[in-house]
This record gives structure tokens, sequence and C-alpha cells, in this order.
């Protein structure tokens, strides 16, 4: 290999290592002005973190009684609100209880029937404080109608716990 050809390789190897350092610091410097952005207003309004992990809210927030069970967390990034929402199961055996602990704890609503399926309605927004997050939790699913004193019949019931990390 020529000394000219083997140069010209080595200077296109230093601009791709500089590239990349350069790509990661202003990687880094948008993560720190969208954490900054959050500190001073995100945090009030009840988002989450830019950075937050889609995971198990309960299970994060202390709350999460052992009958329920976790199915996984999704994200969307390419919404403008970057929602993250936690799916989770309960057995019909156990959803009056865990209705009633859902209630209690965060507000949620009692379920009421209407049309297809047992709902809360709307998914209840809570905050632990002014300065916590604000999560969107709802319960519900599409079956017959059956009273509670007969929700064992249905196999399972479906809840959601939700997180933005954008306002609108």
């Amino acid at each position: 290999m020529s000394t000219t050809r083997a140069a010209y390789l080595v200077s296109l190897s230093l601009c791709g290592v500089l590239a990349l350092t350069g790509h990661a610091a202003a990687g880094t410097q948008g993560a720190d002005a969208a954490l900054a952005e959050w500190e001073a207003h995100g945090r009030g309004d009840g988002l989450a973190r830019p950075d937050a992990q889609c995971q198990d809210f309960l299970l994060a927030l202390g709350r999460k009684p052992a009958t329920i069970e976790y199915l996984g967390c999704e994200q969307d990034d390419a919404s403008y609100l970057q929602p993250m929402t936690a799916r989770y199961r309960v057995s019909g055996a156990s959803a009056v209880a865990v209705e009633a602990y859902l209630h209690q704890t965060f507000g949620m609503p009692m379920l009421t029937y209407a049309c297809c399926g047992w709902s809360s309605g709307a998914p209840y927004a809570w905050r632990a404080g002014p300065d916590a997050v604000g999560y969107d939790i709802g319960m519900g699913v599409e079956t017959v109608r059956y009273p509670r004193e007969q929700w064992a019949r249905i196999p399972g019931f479906e809840i959601r716990v939700g997180v933005v990390r954008r306002s609108p």
C-alpha cells in the first residue's frame, strides 16, 4: 500500500472517530437539555422523565398486589406525547378485590357495565403529589354481563397503567 493511500485511510478513520465523538457529545447535550426542560416544566405537569424506562409501573410505585400479573410495557417514541403503557391481567376470581384496591389506592372509579363489557371508563389520572408523575389507570374486560358476584366466571380483566413524557 502506498504511503499516500495509507495516510488517506488514517485520515478517514480519524474523521470517523471525530464524527462519532461529536455525535455522542451532541446526544448527551440533547439529553441534558431535555432533562433541564423536564425539571423546569415537565415535572410540575406530571410528565415522566424523558429518560424514563418502560416498566412495571405498579411494581415501581411499590403498589402492586400479587394477584396482578404484569404482561409487558409498550412505548411509542414516534408519537408526540411519547406515551408508555404497562399492561396487566387479573383473574376474574380476583377482579372484585383488585377493583376495590385500585379504587381505594388510586381513586380509580368502580367498574360499570356498558354495551359489551365492564370498564372503569376513561383512564383515571392519579398523582402521588404535585411534583410526582401522573399515571393514567384503567381496568376492564369485554364480556357478557355477569354481576360482580359472578366475575369468577370471566377468565381475566385487563389493567393498563400509562404515563406520557411530553406535554400536548
